[in-house]
């Protein structure tokens, strides 16, 4: 159905996004990234969820400099998603100043908070074939994942799932949300205005579009 060229971008494609997820098993702490291209311009994103920390929320909406593949150096960072092996590994890596957010649903009106500067190495191995979706595919995986932060090295490994669709941007289907106390929120907003409510749970992680914000 797909070849490997399809894991990298389609030119005729108006606009394209690949999103990565990953957890530890107990759902204790878990991170994103989502990119999004339309022509030159482009939609980025990245975040790390942790039991009884602030939200670490990075953003770069509607961002200039893009360079060859799927590197990205807009003012003051620097992103890159590497395929090293189509259907099976990608490497994601970025340097940038996120916002600690003690409100996590600031992030999809006014994410202003401590600033925090971060890295983030990401190594995401697929653990079974890519299933269609709308647009597109999804696959599900394993990440071996360390974020530099002020305070030291935080490793993440366990489970994780990846999107990659083209000619449509990428909108969440999730129904409803888990709640609970061990639920870690995530949410992000998009350069068109609409925030997206994210979840982190012990099921795992879920989305929906919010177009009210709050």
């Amino acid at each position: 159905m797909w070849t490997d060229a399809d894991e990298l971008r389609h030119a005729d494609a108006a606009v394209e996004a690949w999103w990565w997820w990953g957890r530890t098993a107990d759902a204790s702490v878990g991170l994103f990234v989502g990119f999004e291209l339309r022509g030159r311009r482009f939609d980025y994103w990245a975040g790390l969820v942790r039991a009884g920390e602030p939200y670490l929320y990075v953003e770069e909406l509607d961002g200039t400099g893009l360079r060859d593949g799927l590197e990205i150096k807009p003012p003051e960072m620097w992103a890159g998603h590497s395929c090293d092996a189509p259907f099976r590994q990608w490497s994601i890596g970025n340097e940038a100043h996120g916002v600690l957010l003690d409100d996590p649903y600031d992030a999809m009106v006014r994410p202003f908070g401590e600033l925090a500067p971060v890295t983030f190495d990401v190594e995401w191995y697929a653990s079974a074939a890519p299933t269609a979706i709308e647009h597109g595919y999804e696959q599900v995986g394993e990440v071996d994942a360390r974020v530099e932060l002020t305070e030291g090295v935080l490793a993440l490994e366990g489970p994780a799932h990846r999107v990659h669709v083209w000619g449509a941007p990428y909108v969440p289907r999730s129904l409803a949300l888990p709640l609970g106390r061990d639920v870690l929120p995530a949410p992000y907003r998009r350069s068109s205005g609409t925030g997206v409510e994210q979840v982190l749970s012990p099921g795992g992680w879920a989305a929906r579009p919010r177009a009210d914000h709050r």
